[in-house]
């Protein structure tokens, strides 16, 4: 298995992605720890996990507090000894959140919070256990169902992800940490990120050929993936090969 010996965090306990990624991660013979603020489902994933033979435990936390996020990566190493792959679903959305001049101060807190805060404040703690994992990975996915011009504060927020997950791949590549987002939507192709300046396309031997692209350092385009569980069994497996990517899935959360 690619994964065996090795320990993954989830830090969702959501049915739809991540509960897909846990399961994914656990076949491929990672132990898995699932933090979240829904205990039936983290619990439920959980039990098909082991009921399939795999290895995964689950802890109630809240990644907008710091409190709890420490709780979360200090429970998986005690369960576990360490911490190799951290997932973060950045992924959040709101009713509220259309045109920028409709979007009020609870819809702005609740998104950067979930979103931006939460991950970042992952990362922070996290990194010091990947760092002694001799090879610790990063994964921070953003996902969503609909035009990128309908989602105001989740794409300020999309911006500040690519930002925190550049600066990590360059602060703590030296350290065996790799860092890498997924942006995941129906018309992700079409819609630019950042400035060519801060993320700009790179030719990557990937193991997927599709209609996807993914940005990197360089100056050309190259096809990756066909699927979001591709691009994120991919990332947790390739060793160094990707570091400071963002990876452009053309994809629909409720299709695979």
């Amino acid at each position: 298995m690619r994964l065996a010996s090795k320990v993954a965090l989830i830090t969702s306990s959501q049915r739809g992605r991540c509960a897909k990624t846990a399961r994914q991660l656990a076949a491929a013979g990672a132990s898995v720890m699932i933090c979240g603020r829904n205990a039936a489902q983290g619990q439920a994933t959980v039990a098909e996990i082991q009921q399939a033979g795999g290895r995964a435990s689950f802890i109630l936390a809240d990644i907008a507090l710091m409190s709890d996020v420490q709780a979360a990566i200090d429970e998986t190493i005690a369960t576990y000894g360490r911490l190799d792959i951290l997932f973060n679903n950045a992924s959040s959305s709101h009713e509220s959140d259309r045109t920028l001049l409709s979007v009020t101060e609870n819809t702005w807190a609740r998104i950067v919070e979930a979103t931006l805060t939460g991950t970042f404040f992952c990362c922070q703690y996290a990194l010091p256990f990947l760092q002694n994992a001799g090879q610790g990975s990063i994964i921070n996915l953003v996902e969503r169902d609909g035009p990128a011009a309908d989602y105001t504060v989740s794409g300020i927020c999309q911006g500040g992800l690519v930002a925190l997950t550049q600066s990590i791949s360059a602060h703590f590549s030296a350290q065996g940490v790799v860092a890498n987002l997924i942006v995941a939507a129906p018309d992700v192709l079409s819609t630019p990120i950042l400035s060519t300046e801060n993320v700009l396309y790179g030719p990557v031997p990937l193991p997927h050929s599709g209609t996807d692209l993914v940005k990197g350092n360089d100056e050309e385009a190259n096809t990756a993936f066909a699927a979001v569980g591709d691009a994120i069994l991919y990332l947790a497996t390739c060793d160094n090969q990707l570091q400071g990517y963002t990876l452009l899935v053309s994809s629909n959360p409720h299709r695979e």
